[in-house]
């Protein structure tokens, strides 16, 4: 592929992933729990994985 047909496919890929983007902001606009509850789970993860390892045998 030639230097032009690399940039309009890498131009046809950024306005996919800018589209996907405005919809992914669209959607935690809408619903803006969300973004704490992802947070508060992951935390919540990685305390039960750290525990996990400490915990004695």
């Amino acid at each position: 592929m030639g230097v032009a047909g690399w940039r309009f496919a890498h131009m046809k890929r950024m306005k996919r992933t800018l589209r996907v983007r405005a919809v992914l902001v669209g959607v935690l606009e809408e619903l803006p729990f969300i973004c704490p509850v992802v947070v508060a789970i992951g935390s919540l993860m990685m305390i039960v994985i750290t525990l996990y390892k400490d915990w004695p045998q």
